[in-house]
């Protein structure tokens, strides 16, 4: 993806005059916890941003459709987030039902850094997410959470590393896919910790609901542990709705049509009750309602 940018400020002048990162499909906005926005680079390797030290705040990615025909949404995003600094990424992906996306998130978080992500994977015919996550100072941490949705012929994918690099870091991962029709979904995550990683403490976990015979889950989580002071576990899951919590709510008046969304809804609930942003919750909840209603 191609973004077009407004000029940098010069230091003197103030960093309210930067605006909005835009480009066609996607809109990125990195904004400072006291409401300032804060510069996302354009550079030859894609887009760069960097929270400075001890800075606190929020990164947000939509990607909306672009019409019904075919299109690529390709990006790529480098972050740094220097030492004490705190960074939580929401990313939104409803693309057009033609739409190909790709994205590539770099992550390098140094000393007692924190770095918290939110994917929600809606829409596009094909869609791809990468993250990796370098914890490259002592004490830095970082939380992966996701949930794709996909019906139809949709093939949604997650692709995730977090090297833990220093002494003392901590990192979960927790991702969830729906998945109905003929829609395939992936997980693809690798977590390792290195010789020098002493005291890291790390977990990974994947589920998936299918909703159909014909509905298609890979789970791939994997652990590659060089030290020996660790505290990791990793774990995934592939199941479909139980029928005793579906002839529970029957018993109780409850169509089988509403009972199955409820029960889909219960588990999806979970991924978005961690989400802090309330406007975030609220567009969330809106969209998931809309596309269970077609479920």
């Amino acid at each position: 993806m191609s973004f077009d940018m407004e000029k940098a400020p010069s230091p003197s002048e103030p960093p309210t005059s930067v605006l909005p990162h835009k480009g066609r499909g996607g809109l990125l906005e990195a904004r400072r916890n006291d409401g300032v926005l804060i510069l996302i680079e354009n550079t030859a390797e894609g887009d760069r941003l960097v929270i400075p030290a001890g800075c606190e705040a929020t990164l947000t990615e939509t990607y909306d459709p672009q019409g019904d025909d075919a299109y690529t949404t390709d990006s790529k995003l480098q972050i740094t987030l220097a030492e004490n600094a705190r960074l939580i990424h929401y990313k939104l992906v409803r693309e057009g039902p033609k739409a190909n996306h790709q994205s590539f998130l770099e992550v390098q978080a140094q000393k007692s850094a924190s770095f918290q992500s939110h994917v929600f994977l809606l829409g596009g015919a094909r869609v791809r997410n990468t993250i990796h996550v370098r914890l490259d100072g002592e004490g830095a941490d970082c939380s992966l959470n996701g949930l794709y949705l996909a019906t139809g012929e949709q093939v949604m994918e997650t692709h995730t590393l977090i090297d833990h690099i220093r002494p003392h870091g901590t990192s979960r991962e927790f991702y969830k896919g729906i998945l109905d029709q003929k829609a395939q979904g992936l997980f693809d995550g690798l977590i390792i910790v290195e010789k020098d990683a002493q005291k890291t403490d790390s977990s990974q976990t994947n589920k998936n609901l299918l909703l159909s015979n014909t509905a298609r889950a890979n789970s791939n989580p994997e652990l590659r542990i060089l030290a020996n002071d660790v505290k990791c576990k990793h774990g995934a899951t592939i199941g479909q709705l139980d029928p005793a919590q579906l002839f529970y709510m029957r018993s109780r008046g409850i169509s089988e049509a509403d009972a199955r969304r409820l029960l889909i809804y219960a588990f999806a609930s979970e991924m978005i009750n961690l989400v802090e942003k309330a406007s975030m919750r609220e567009t969330l909840e809106q969209n998931l309602f809309a596309k269970f209603q077609r479920i």
